[in-house]
């Protein structure tokens, strides 16, 4: 009996984090949030740095986030437009401020992690 049920947990641990379509920032550092708010900023990096932050209003409790893009992404997204991100949100309690970061990628990618429409 302690086997299955060792097991069975073993097998939860395993499974995908679930995501979340709540307008929340779980900052849980596992939670898959998807965010949809509007582009208040764009800051491009400079040369010869290829990133580019892109700030935008988010949920309530964590109202100012940016995630880090690649600068040929955050050249098809403006300031005002409607954006839809999926990652996980973290803080920095220090910084008072909110990121979301892509599952897998060194940046958030266009299409694959976050849309951006006018």
């Amino acid at each position: 009996m302690r086997f299955v049920l060792a097991f069975l947990v073993f097998v939860a641990a395993l499974l995908p984090a679930p995501q979340s379509r709540a307008q929340f920032c779980s900052d849980d550092y596992v939670t898959i949030d998807t965010i949809v708010g509007t582009i208040l900023e764009i800051q491009l990096a400079p040369e010869p740095f290829k990133s580019a932050d892109i700030f935008l209003a988010g949920p309530e409790r964590c109202a100012r986030l940016w995630m880090q893009v690649l600068k040929r992404d955050a050249e098809q997204c403006r300031v005002g437009d409607r954006i839809e991100a999926r990652g996980v949100v973290t803080s920095d309690p220090a910084e008072n401020s909110w990121q979301i970061n892509p599952e897998t990628n060194e940046y958030m990618l266009l299409g694959q992690d976050f849309t951006c429409s006018r």
